[in-house]
């Protein structure tokens, strides 16, 4: 079972909502609009610049949907993501920089540079070869990390443009004792609930 399974689960619970875990929208895809990014369209590729993609190889790709971890919605009206250690890589870090300070998150993004920091190298180890791939629009060794950070940008920045409330993010690092088999049932329950009233006090 993936991790993220157990842990939606539990978000599920506390917010008394059930998860969709399929949801797709017509603005989440995988190539960046200024139809859907608006004034943050040129921002966007700056970015994807920073990261050293290729634009031909970007916007000559088929297009394609990026599916969610998780919709939760009304009363919440949001995406969540579960990081597993994969997305804490340099290129995450530096996505992360060129955020805009007064980007609408539902997370620490200082929190999230600093897990960036302390565990960039094992993140890029973790999975096979195929995780340290060239991709078309990233087409250098480790390519897909920096596609991983690209797109971790899109599910940040579209939602609250398209009318969603901030994408909720909870990293491994911080349900460590539960994916372990340490913190079980209401005690597990309590510490979901916990980060979530942190989260959720961002945007609500």
């Amino acid at each position: 079972m993936r991790l993220e399974v157990g842990i939606i689960a539990l978000v599920a619970e506390v917010l008394g909502v059930p998860a969709d875990r399929h949801a797709q929208f017509d603005w989440l895809k995988n190539k960046p609009t200024a139809e859907h990014f608006g004034d943050d369209y040129p921002r966007i590729l700056h970015l994807f610049e920073e990261l050293g993609g290729d634009r031909d190889g970007l916007f000559g790709k088929a297009d394609g949907y990026l599916t969610p971890d998780a919709y939760f919605p009304e009363p919440y009206h949001f995406i969540f993501e579960f990081d597993e250690l994969q997305h804490f890589t340099a290129a995450r870090r530096r996505s992360l920089k060129l955020y805009p300070e007064n980007a609408q998150l539902a997370f620490d993004r200082g929190q999230y540079l600093r897990f960036c920091e302390e565990h960039h190298e094992p993140a890029l180890r973790k999975g096979t070869d195929r995780f340290r791939r060239k991709t078309a629009d990233f087409p250098f060794v480790n390519g897909r990390a920096a596609q991983r950070a690209f797109f971790d940008t899109f599910r940040d920045w579209l939602p609250p443009l398209r009318g969603l409330r901030p994408t909720l993010r909870i990293a491994e690092f911080e349900v460590a004792d539960i994916l372990r088999g340490e913190l079980t049932g209401r005690a597990a329950r309590d510490h979901i609930a916990e980060l979530l009233e942190q989260r959720l006090e961002m945007v609500f």
